[in-house]
């Protein structure tokens, strides 16, 4: 005959086995989700490099520069922000930008949906570096023949898109002026 102790404990064992595969299915997808996560903000950072890279050739070598500048895509677009901030906080510079510098210039992204986080780039040109608007271009910054693109002011927000970056400084100005022509995705 059969053992009716076994046949007794067979449901208990199905019920640990069934809760000991969903804690390990729990436990996996969450591992998953920080590697997606992971995997995200080191995409954004690549990517914010890059477009710290193109300013800083923009400014110092004054050639135009052109970059389709789009992000991981991993994030809603809606909870994104990326803009130049200057800081004139000497501590705050030594953190980024690895000098105790009075006045420095910051590339910064910031995500604030679910996960949310930020990153900041030190950049290597002068703070009183001007992105003018559209509005604000005057002679400087001429219109294109492709009327696709616009000036888009950096100080405000970088929109992802693509880009062509010329530098506009005269002999005679003070500080850099760099025309963003920006052409929506």
């Amino acid at each position: 005959m059969f053992n009716k102790k076994g046949q007794e404990a067979a449901p208990f064992e199905l019920l640990i086995a069934v809760i000991v595969m969903g804690f390990v299915i729990f436990v996996g997808m969450q591992a998953m989700e920080r590697l997606y996560i992971q995997k995200c903000f080191g995409t954004t950072d690549a990517k914010l490099e890059e477009m710290k890279t193109i300013l800083e050739v923009a400014v110092d070598q004054k050639s135009p520069q052109s970059i389709n500048f789009r992000l991981s895509g991993c994030f809603n677009e809606e909870d994104e922000l990326m803009k130049i901030t200057d800081w004139d906080e000497p501590s705050f510079c030594a953190d980024f930008c690895g000098s105790p510098k009075k006045l420095c210039t910051l590339l910064e992204y910031s995500y604030s949906g679910k996960n949310s986080f930020s990153v900041r780039k030190c950049l290597n040109i002068p703070p009183d570096t001007v992105f003018p608007s559209q509005s604000f271009a005057g002679a400087k910054c001429r219109d294109r023949e492709d009327t696709s693109y616009e000036l888009q002011d950096f100080d405000v927000r970088i929109p992802q898109g693509d880009y062509l970056l010329t530098n506009a400084t005269l002999a005679t100005d003070t500080f850099p002026t760099i025309c963003a022509y920006y052409r929506e995705i």
